[in-house]
């Protein structure tokens, strides 16, 4: 209920809420009902378990010139959606907007912000910075024109988590405006850090940098592989998977052979490793 209420106390008011139900076992159709609000739609989809599918599901059934996306239990600041809008307008050859934010476990209280800048924003070509960690890839902080979704493509449905791919694909057909002010509060529990498809993930996301080989700089290329390698590799140590974390800093190694980082890593890990027999 208190995602629905942030979306009733957006200043800005045209706007319609098509719910796309999973499958879900709560009371969540039950308290959609009560609302009486006709901009409020309610869709059960069953069980789909494919987060692109469901907003693909969201997007065909969208009756405006201009999508957002939030998930069932994160917040919006009552002017995200004013101030988006107002950007794109003011930037018209942009094709998408993104906010800053924070995540959060409870009373709102800030855990971590998606950017170090909390004001400001950037227009720009943004593509190469989604490969720089210049770009947080939340969908909750998005805006797109829904024109630009026939030259930049739906979600990936044949993937487990598409909403980064998604950003990309944006990012590099159209400009866009990033608006560093919070606009966005994301939920933490326990499964966004242990998730069981943390391997999964991982690999889906070497290959999006991978695809885009073609079409990066090289060192940019280099630069986003040995960072995901390196961040794999101490995500697998948390796990206790030591031979897995040694070989994925090895593979960034690879794609930066002049840097001690990785072999450090590895030292440290062999180290530990033989200090626990």
């Amino acid at each position: 209920m208190e995602t629905i209420r942030s979306i009733l106390n957006q200043t800005y008011q045209r706007w319609e809420l098509i719910i796309i139900d999973d499958g879900s076992e709560d009371n969540t159709e039950e308290i959609v009902t009560q609302i009486k609000d006709e901009r409020i739609q309610f869709h059960k989809a069953g069980r789909i378990g494919i987060v692109g599918k469901i907003k693909n599901i969201g997007i065909d059934k969208a009756t405006g010139e201009l999508l957002a996306f939030i998930d069932s239990d994160d917040l919006w600041a009552e002017t995200k959606l004013e101030k988006q809008i107002a950007a794109l307008q003011r930037y018209p050859e942009a094709g998408f907007s993104l906010t800053g934010g924070y995540n959060f476990r409870n009373n709102l209280e800030p855990v971590d912000y998606f950017y170090k800048k909390t004001d400001g924003l950037r227009y720009d070509n943004l593509f190469h910075s989604c490969f720089t960690s210049e770009v947080t890839a939340f969908t909750q902080a998005l805006m797109l024109r829904k024109n630009c979704v026939g030259k930049a493509g739906m979600f990936i449905e044949e993937k487990s988590f598409s909403d980064v791919e998604f950003i990309c694909n944006l990012a590099y057909h159209f400009k866009g405006v990033i608006l560093y002010e919070p606009l966005v509060y994301r939920r933490l529990h326990d499964q966004n850090y242990i998730n069981p498809n943390w391997e999964k993930s991982f690999y889906e996301g070497i290959a999006i940098i991978q695809s885009y080989r073609d079409k990066l700089p090289p060192e940019i290329w280099r630069n986003a592989l040995f960072r995901s390698y390196i961040n794999f590799g101490d995500k697998c140590l948390r796990y206790k998977k030591r031979r897995k974390a040694i070989s994925n800093f090895l593979n960034a190694w690879q794609h930066k052979i002049l840097s001690i980082v990785p072999i450090k890593k590895i030292i440290k890990t062999f180290f530990y490793y033989l200090k626990r027999k």
